[in-house]
């Protein structure tokens, strides 16, 4: 009787490890549609490219979706941000993109998305460049980003 109790939970085993292991391999983490990396969906560098009909795209940094953006990659409507001080989400024509400094992203040189009120204010703390409107982040301010 020991025998078969022992074989019935030895058998329960295998199954719980091989539920648990595909459940693992199967399981999707979310990718930035430009460079792969995965994305923390906690991060404060997460920025999404919105859809005209509303369909949300996930990015790593705001270089990469405006990269996308910018190259035709992904068609868009808006840019969600989080602001740097308040990691508040907004769209990307109310924060200011402020290039160089020591502030960088997960993948290195980004653009940081700050309320315009403070972007001086981030330039000299930071000892950054500039800060840009969002029509004013081209493919070119983006090329150069990677450069530097």
């Amino acid at each position: 009787m020991k025998r078969r109790e022992f074989l019935v939970g030895l058998a329960c085993s295998a199954v719980a490890l091989a539920l648990a292991t595909t459940t693992a391999c199967t399981k999707k983490e979310a990718r930035c549609k430009h460079c792969g990396m995965r994305i923390d969906p906690t991060s404060a560098w997460r920025t999404d490219l919105v859809a005209d009909d509303g369909t949300v795209t996930a990015f790593d940094t705001p270089r990469c979706a405006l990269t996308s953006w910018r190259s035709g990659k992904t068609a868009a409507r808006a840019i969600r941000v989080q602001e740097y001080y308040d990691r508040e989400t907004r769209d990307g024509n109310d924060v200011r993109f402020v290039l160089g400094g020591d502030v960088v992203g997960p993948m290195g040189p980004d653009l940081v998305p700050v309320d315009p009120p403070r972007s001086s204010k981030f330039i000299q703390d930071h000892a950054a460049d500039r800060a840009l409107r969002l029509d004013e982040v081209t493919a070119q301010v983006l090329s150069a980003i990677g450069a530097k």
